[in-house]
């Protein structure tokens, strides 16, 4: 497997990827940016791939413990490598979703991250890494109740999916004690439709449900981001700061 050095975060974070299997998108920058942690808190990431929602995260939030499961154990690798890399001591366990008995089991956190696979269907040529990155193998319902099961009371929960899958993602969340759901449509520009969206929702609350405005990541040239996604994208900086 030959193997990149990519810099996130305007260079904050170092990212060992594979070059031509799985490599990480700023739908894992943006994810990192809407988690709601503070320093001390434990933070799980479901399906972590080679860690980069985690090192996005740790870099504007240092003090943080965190651990993040994947079932691809070459992602692993990876994961270990970066934390090398970014001087970080992320523990990184391989385990599966789909397991009645899992290696987490019992363990619980203050906040679940998840990028999870999104497709259904056959997308173009991919290698077997690619392949089981982004084809859905375990349903979403069943993705989303692995995940709340892992959050202690008052935690939150935090997904990036795409948007037509949004009807079953509030499905699945309302079989469960999460509340305060708010949902953040990602958009290209004004003109341009959501496709993905960012889900938070916090357990046992019970706030009403909030539809945010779309987050433009493009300025009206099509090219350079607006100020917002920039200090996400090259700054590091939360979803919630104006």
């Amino acid at each position: 497997m030959t193997i990149t050095i990519d810099d996130f975060l305007g260079g904050k974070v170092k990212l060992a990827q594979s070059k031509d299997g799985y490599r990480s998108t700023s739908d894992s920058v943006l994810l990192a940016s809407a988690v709601l942690a503070k320093d001390g808190e434990h933070v799980l990431d479901v399906g972590t791939g080679n860690g980069v929602v985690l090192f996005c995260l740790a870099a504007r939030v240092p003090d943080l413990k965190m651990t993040g499961i994947d079932v691809q154990s070459d992602l692993l690798d990876l994961a270990l490598k970066n934390n090398e890399l970014n001087n970080q001591e992320i523990r990184f366990v391989l385990d599966d979703v789909s397991k009645k008995e899992t290696l987490i089991h019992g363990e619980q956190f203050h906040h679940v991250v998840t990028n999870p696979p999104f497709y259904r269907d056959g997308r173009g040529r991919m290698n077997e890494q690619q392949r089981i990155a982004f084809h859905e193998s375990v349903s979403i319902e069943k993705w989303i109740r692995f995940c709340v099961k892992h959050i202690r009371a008052g935690g939150t929960f935090t997904l990036i999916h795409q948007m037509d899958a949004l009807p079953e993602i509030l499905a699945a969340i309302q079989k469960t004690s999460l509340g305060a759901i708010e949902v953040f449509p990602l958009v290209k520009d004004l003109n341009t439709p959501a496709k993905r969206i960012i889900i938070r929702a916090k357990l046992g609350s019970k706030k009403p449900f909030v539809l945010h405005n779309p987050f433009v990541l493009h300025q009206e040239d099509g090219r350079s981001y607006t100020q917002k996604a920039e200090g996400i994208l090259r700054f590091g900086k939360s979803l919630d700061e104006e």
